[in-house]
């Protein structure tokens, strides 16, 4: 269980009477604080101490998610830091950290690089103890790095959120510093990585999780992931690819990639090695089933990875899936207010139709993506950022990600 967190500015000591006292903390770093619709207001915030059960992080690169570009048009509840696809170097260690953080390949030490999950699981509360700690969305007194929980619907107990005003100040990656909070998930880095690769962790999670999702045990009848499967990926962007990547390297025999942008559909199609694309913007919807189901000797796709945020593509999706097959719809978290009609005779019921939605997301996940990332020696990770930008150029990227030429952007620090 996370303890209730009631920080202060001031470092607690003890001076030579024996007598408690606070230090102010003076030292200050910068943040790309978000503010309102579309604006970002560059702020000193101060850097914070460790407490015994926590740790600092210096940042080094933040890679900037898909959800970071749906929720910057919005208006947060408070200045907060967006950001949690989130790489940094321990500065600062707590006495106890290594007790209450939850390490792979620890102990820590200061000057250890690290990468971490982005979600804190309390383990106390009813979905904890029914599926288990570090199951993120479900948990019902969670904490997020990166974003305002209230827009997720979680008012945490102990009053913990990402507000930039309260301390410890620095709770999201598009700052230069991080403090790492009890029960947070860490993954330390080795040597030879670069934090570039190691900040595509989160994405790569996600892909392993959908992955995970469409795999069923052997024998069983409605088993449609298999080494001779045919896969279609609905989105070109950062996890339509990577989730074409990883079902490449479980086995799958062949990949279809649909997308909208011919720059995100060849990086997309390069990185995962797919046999084939679909620009959606030049085929009509009838001519799109039509070319994945000539693809698929008339079939249609054995499993459908639905990635685009975009709530028509699912009756797509099932539309060019064959029958007994499978759907995982990846793409649409974010609530938009346009309903869909489906058949239910047709798409669901009559194909044997095995659907499944996905939010939850698992640390096991996160170490399986991480040790997907080991192999950046032969898989161009780098290959998928397009946009470098530093704290000041922020906000610019952040409007570029709508462009014919984004595919995924970084921050560098």
């Amino acid at each position: 269980m996370i303890p209730t967190v009631n920080f202060m500015v001031q470092q607690l000591s003890i001076n030579s009477k024996g007598m408690k006292v606070f230090n102010m903390t003076t030292e200050k770093g910068r943040a790309a604080v978000w503010i309102g619709s579309r604006k970002i207001k560059m702020m000193e915030l101060p850097i914070p101490k460790a407490e015994e059960n926590g740790a600092v992080i210096k940042i080094n690169a933040t890679a900037i998610c898909g959800s970071d570009g749906n929720l910057f048009p919005m208006t947060p509840p408070y200045p907060a830091l967006l950001g949690h696809e989130i790489t940094g170097t321990i500065v600062e260690l707590g006495q106890r950290a290594n007790n209450t953080l939850n390490v792979f390949g620890g102990p820590l030490k200061v000057g250890d690089r690290v990468v971490l999950y982005p979600w804190i699981t309390c383990g106390k509360c009813s979905s904890c103890l029914t599926f288990g700690p570090g199951k993120c969305t479900i948990c019902e007194n969670s904490f997020f790095y990166g974003a305002p929980s209230e827009l997720f619907g979680i008012v945490r107990p102990d009053g913990l959120n990402d507000d930039v005003n309260t301390y410890p100040h620095f709770k999201g990656g598009f700052g230069e510093y991080l403090y790492i909070f009890p029960e947070t998930y860490l993954w330390k880095l080795p040597d030879d990585m670069p934090s570039e690769v190691a900040a595509l962790l989160d994405p790569m999670a996600v892909a392993v999780r959908a992955v995970e999702l469409a795999c069923m045990c052997p024998g069983v009848v409605e088993n449609s992931f298999t080494t001779n499967s045919t896969i279609a990926v609905i989105g070109d962007g950062p996890i339509g690819a990577l989730c074409a990547l990883v079902s490449r390297i479980m086995g799958v025999e062949k990949i279809v990639i649909i997308g909208g942008r011919n720059k995100r559909l060849s990086i997309a199609t390069k990185l995962s090695q797919a046999d084939y694309q679909i620009n959606y913007k030049e085929t009509a919807l009838e001519e799109r089933i039509k070319l994945v189901k000539d693809f698929t000797n008339g079939n249609g796709a054995d499993v459908v990875f639905q990635c685009s945020n975009q709530p028509e593509a699912f009756v797509q999706g099932l539309e060019m899936m064959r029958r007994m097959g499978t759907l995982v719809e990846v793409g649409n978290v974010i609530d938009k207010d346009n309903d869909i009609s489906i058949n239910v005779a047709r798409h669901i019921a009559g194909k044997h139709a095995r659907i499944l939605g996905m939010a939850v997301n698992t640390s096991e996940a996160f170490d399986k993506a991480f040790h997907l990332l080991m192999r950046h020696k032969k898989i161009d990770f780098m290959s998928m950022y397009t946009h470098i930008s530093s704290l000041d150029t922020l906000e610019n990227t952040l409007n570029s990600m709508n462009n014919e030429d984004y595919f995924k952007g970084l921050l560098k620090l």
